[in-house]
């Protein structure tokens, strides 16, 4: 059996990358050691930056018809409520999402399931990766199926999204550095009623620890999660029939009226949370994505996030190098690029995780008397909501120091950046027509070439790479100038926005020339692909 990428782990990160690659034309199989798809919600938030990707496969509104979006945040000490977070469209003019959405794990991995199965692609479910072997040319991967035999499978990429417990890491002996919180948490989807604010997530502090409560679809359902009492940590098997009157003794409150009450309890495990990072996210031709790179504390609903951003992140460069337009050495990037966000992403969790659990009576009387109400004074400002939104949504994530990322001349103070995700911006196409979403102009399996304040450049010098670039030139007009005015952009300008949409070229007057040796250079396209430019034409270009 032959394919050009083995996906590796059929969840939220394996099925986005497969629908990526297949989106693209490249050959993609895809394994899972699992008898079928997950049953349980697990992961929960799904940010602003996950709903632009989806919106590019088709399934972002179904995913907020599916979902319940997280109008605000309750503060509660005690079992009673002390401040209050409004989030509703908290990024407005920043996405066309300003919200956080709760959407079960589960139906993500529905919704994507049913993409890669309109593409043609099937997962293999009992399938195990039991072992592999690389060379210059391809893996050649062994996979046990469900009737015991072991099949053999020549593929040109390996993709590791197979969790925490990575088969593929282990075989590529790459370290996976961390280690436990001390700790035992709960997790449980339970029909209950109580004093919890609707549709809103719902965050009980008490002395000693946290349970939350986020809002799921369906009436009193709730996804419970919190720290299993000292007094239970020692049994070896444990319910939510144990664990329940700690949850409703610490969330209700019988003087208040505001009692707990649970209907019912669909699923409960119990888990610790690791902080644990690859110290590699390639060895040679096997990639390692999502929960096999990087894991760490639920603070913030980012886990299944940053995997999708991976996958999104490999995708357009492995389907490239596969299809043979771009050097293989253009894989580079991917570990250069997203090794930085995990470790980011690790040390902010560790710290917000570490004073959400704090015992020391410092950090535990200023998480129970004073930080909900300087987070909720400080959320009514503007610029600090952006802040926090761009942080968890995701979209402020930015290469900057990546080598996709150059500038031909220096910009505006403000301005997007290369590496940066091209801002959101609602424009005109032609003058006085209505505005349009320019996310939804942007084909994400093309580099495209954004010019504000110039004409195209004369000629065929841009028309040589039809099927990797589109141009849009923008009018000028006094609708696109505010919009462009509110993004710090300055005319004349251009951004080149590879295919995962953000910058990787930027300048004033667009110069063919450097605009080749970038997609040359940088993005390492062949040159049978990036064919080289008539001079004649570039002499032109420069004296108009």
């Amino acid at each position: 059996m032959k394919t050009d990428v083995l996906i590796v782990g059929a969840g939220p990160t394996g099925l986005m990358l497969a629908c990526q690659l297949a989106k693209r034309n490249t050959r993609v199989m895809i394994i899972d050691r699992n008898p079928g798809p997950s049953v349980q919600t697990k992961a929960l938030g799904v940010q602003a930056r996950t709903l632009e990707i989806y919106s590019h496969l088709g399934i972002a509104q179904r995913a907020v018809e599916l979902g319940k979006r997280a109008t605000g945040a309750c503060m509660w000490v005690n079992g009673k409520r002390v401040a209050r977070v409004p989030l509703g469209d908290i990024g407005s003019d920043l996405s066309p999402y300003p919200f956080l959405l709760i959407l079960g794990q589960d139906d993500n991995e529905r919704l994507l399931g049913a993409v890669l199965q309109d593409q043609g692609v099937q997962v293999q479910w009992d399938s195990r990766l039991v072992d592999l072997s690389q060379t210059p040319e391809g893996v050649l991967a062994k996979v046990a199926r469900p009737d015991g035999s072991i099949v053999e499978i020549a593929a040109g990429w390996v993709a590791g999204c197979d969790g925490a417990r990575s088969t593929v890491r282990d075989l590529c002996n790459i370290p996976f550095s961390g280690a436990p919180y001390q700790h035992v948490f709960y997790v449980a989807d339970t029909r209950a009623i109580g004093s919890m604010a609707p549709d809103e997530l719902n965050v009980y502090l008490w002395r000693g620890g946290f349970h939350l409560f986020f809002p799921l679809r369906g009436a009193n359902h709730w996804r419970v999660v919190g720290i299993v009492p000292p007094e239970l940590r020692s049994r070896d098997t444990l319910d939510f029939d144990a664990v329940a009157p700690f949850v409703r003794k610490e969330v209700g409150n019988a003087q208040a009226g505001t009692a707990l009450s649970f209907e019912a309890c669909s699923w409960f495990s119990t888990y610790h949370v690791h902080h644990r990072r690859a110290e590699r996210f390639r060895d040679r031709r096997c990639f390692l994505l999502g929960d096999a790179a990087h894991v760490h504390s639920p603070v913030g609903a980012q886990g299944m996030n940053t995997g999708l951003q991976d996958a999104y992140n490999l995708a357009w460069k492995m389907a490239l190098v596969t299809s043979g337009q771009a050097a293989e050495s253009l894989l580079d990037t991917y570990e250069i690029e997203r090794i930085p966000v995990a470790q980011r992403l690790l040390a902010t969790t560790d710290r917000a995780f570490t004073f959400l659990i704090s015992e020391r009576w410092p950090a535990e009387a200023f998480r129970m008397r004073i930080v909900q109400r300087i987070i909720a004074l400080a959320m009514r400002r503007e610029r600090t909501r952006q802040l926090a939104f761009r942080t968890i949504s995701q979209i402020g994530i930015r290469y900057r120091n990546s080598p996709l990322s150059k500038t031909q001349s220096r910009s505006t103070d403000g301005a997007p950046k290369p590496g940066d995700r091209f801002p959101w911006l609602q424009l005109e196409s032609s003058p006085h027509t209505p505005v349009r979403d320019l996310f939804e102009q942007l084909d994400d399996t093309r580099f495209n070439l954004l010019l504000f304040g110039q004409s195209a450049p004369a000629g065929a010098s841009l028309s040589r790479l039809p099927k990797l670039m589109t141009t849009h030139v923008i009018p000028d007009d006094p609708v696109n100038d505010q919009a462009l005015a509110r993004a710090s952009i300055s005319k004349p300008s251009f951004f080149l926005l590879r295919p995962d949409g953000h910058i990787g070229f930027a300048g004033a007057e667009l110069d063919v020339m450097a605009l080749h040796s970038y997609l040359v250079e940088q993005v390492k396209l062949l040159s049978t692909v990036a064919a080289d430019v008539p001079r004649d034409e570039i002499a032109a270009h420069r004296r108009a």
